[in-house]
């Protein structure tokens, strides 16, 4: 069902992609003529200033079993639509080959610069991109540029992707000539590319020495993962490069994105194969978003998740903080929390405010997030030791808790997502999630509802006569984010199914 959905969304995108091209664009189809056909059947191209492109070795291998030559720049017809606080709302197109088109705007090049590119079957017109552009323009006085290649990012997906590598030349060839006209330094461009756009910004930063960051969002999976460095993005391509992984299931799963590490630092939010609330079906995506965004949210929910946890990042109090682990098993084991300098680091915008040690790459930071937005979420640790009594037993049940701190509280939560044997003297660790940083513990309160399993008829509560009960003995709680650990003494306290219990006496 997924593929005809998959097919219904390429016609909806196709027909948004046709309607956004202007006449120049629809002009620049003219000269895909037959001689660009023949050409393709070569093993090189060369498009002038912009070098050779060719479809052997590494850009064909066992990862990349279709190898094919970049479309013209001209029919691609990339342009840069460059917003500034001074134009926020209206574009002004820069061209490389017109130095006049840069010294007529609004580019400052004292001004951080933010480039951002589209992905598969999109354009610079897409909504994700405006959304972006307008956060960026709200918490500084950047330069933005939008990069649009919708005339390159059609279906085929092979094509695309050879697409890719003229269009991060052109894009190195705009900063370059930003460069000489304007002296702006290339470390203060800040890159940013969705799927394939990830890769393509990835080309640019590989022509130029010193690009000051790439953020890659989800980087596209098919003829990308484990492939030679040259063909992807990796941490050469920038001074500093961040990768938020969100679609990392394999492509047989329908999933988009690389699960490869290819950054300096590489966020795995919520695992980074799957996210929380895109687990809806078609009718209810179609429901909540509207035909188009709907099929969209359902066929790719996963892969978008990354542009739209990066846009919320930008202005957001919540910090994203990522907790440096070695695998996401790890991290829900509680074996990463608490986290301190730079094994702490924050997934979006502020990424580059923790940079690994020289020479360190692929450094490997989990959190989790939100089902629906704001995404971002708060993170306290909790270790639970049960005690022991003469008349406890292994119990079945739900776990709830409540965090209280001198700066707020968290909202009852359960701490498993499904019913759980709790045995008598043994510990257990869980990660809260909370909308606020609730600062220094205060008290914890806990309440479970027992549940027994229908082939274990001793462990029944028929009507409550067997009071159900459960003896906390220990309780350390972790702030996440402060790295602040409080433990609290319960002495065994009783705890029965449905009754809250509150613990405030520390150790």
């Amino acid at each position: 069902m997924k593929i005809l959905v998959f097919i219904s969304l390429a016609v909806l995108e196709l027909t948004v992609a046709y309607q956004d091209l202007t006449e120049a664009a629809a002009a620049d189809l003219a000269l895909f003529t037959d001689e660009d056909l023949v050409v393709h059947k070569r093993s090189t191209k060369c498009y002038g200033d912009l070098g050779c492109f060719g479809t052997g070795a590494p850009f064909f291998s066992l990862q990349r079993p279709i190898s094919l030559l970049p479309l013209s720049p001209e029919f691609i017809g990339t342009k840069f639509r460059l917003f500034t606080r001074s134009n926020p709302k209206t574009e002004q197109l820069l061209n490389y080959k017109d130095v006049n088109s840069i010294h007529s705007s609004h580019f400052n090049p004292s001004k951080p610069t933010k480039m951002v590119s589209h992905g598969f079957i999109e354009n610079g017109r897409t909504d994700w991109l405006v959304e972006m552009k307008d956060e960026f323009l709200k918490k500084g006085d950047f330069n933005v540029i939008n990069i649009d290649w919708g005339g390159g990012s059609l279906p085929p997906y092979g094509q695309a992707t050879a697409n890719c590598r003229v269009v991060g030349a052109v894009i190195a060839k705009l900063i370059e000539t930003l460069q000489k006209e304007t002296g702006v330094k290339p470390e203060t461009f800040h890159l940013l590319g969705h799927s394939l756009g990830a890769h393509l910004v990835g080309h640019a930063g590989e022509r130029i020495k010193h690009i000051g960051r790439i953020t890659g969002l989800d980087p596209a999976e098919p003829y990308f993962q484990y492939t030679d460095i040259a063909v992807r993005l990796d941490p050469s391509d920038a001074l500093f490069v961040d990768i938020l992984h969100t679609d990392g299931i394999s492509i047989l799963k329908l999933g988009y994105g690389m699960i490869e590490p290819c950054g300096h630092v590489d966020y795995y939010p919520n695992g980074g194969e799957t996210q929380p609330g895109c687990d809806k079906d078609p009718v209810t995506s179609i429901a909540t978003d509207g035909i188009y965004n709907g099929v969209k949210q359902y066929v790719a929910c996963n892969h978008i998740r990354a542009h739209e946890y990066f846009t919320e990042s930008i202005n957001a109090k919540c910090p994203f903080v990522g907790f440096q682990c070695n695998s996401y098993e790890q991290f829900k084991a509680g074996n990463c929390i608490p986290c301190s300098g730079s094994n702490c680091g924050y997934m979006g915008y502020n990424a580059d405010k923790v940079k690994p040690g020289a020479g360190k790459t692929h450094v490997k930071y989990y959190l989790e997030t939100s089902r629906n937005g704001p995404y971002c979420r708060y993170h306290d640790q909790i270790q639970i030791t049960f005690g022991s009594q003469l008349s406890s037993r292994t119990e079945r049940g739900s776990l709830f808790a409540n965090i209280i701190g001198d700066k707020g509280r968290t909202s009852r939560v359960q701490l498993a997502d499904d019913d759980m044997d709790i045995e008598s003297g043994k510990s257990y660790t869980f990660i809260v999630l909370s909308t606020v940083n609730v600062g220094s513990i205060r008290r914890v309160e806990f309440d479970w509802k027992h549940n027994s399993k229908w082939y274990k008829p001793l462990d029944w509560n028929i009507l409550n006569l067997r009071h159900p009960t459960l003896y906390i003995n220990k309780v350390s709680v972790t702030n996440g984010q402060e790295a602040k650990l409080t433990a609290f003494c319960g002495h065994n306290i009783a705890m029965e199914t449905g009754q809250v219990t509150s613990i405030s006496t520390t150790c």
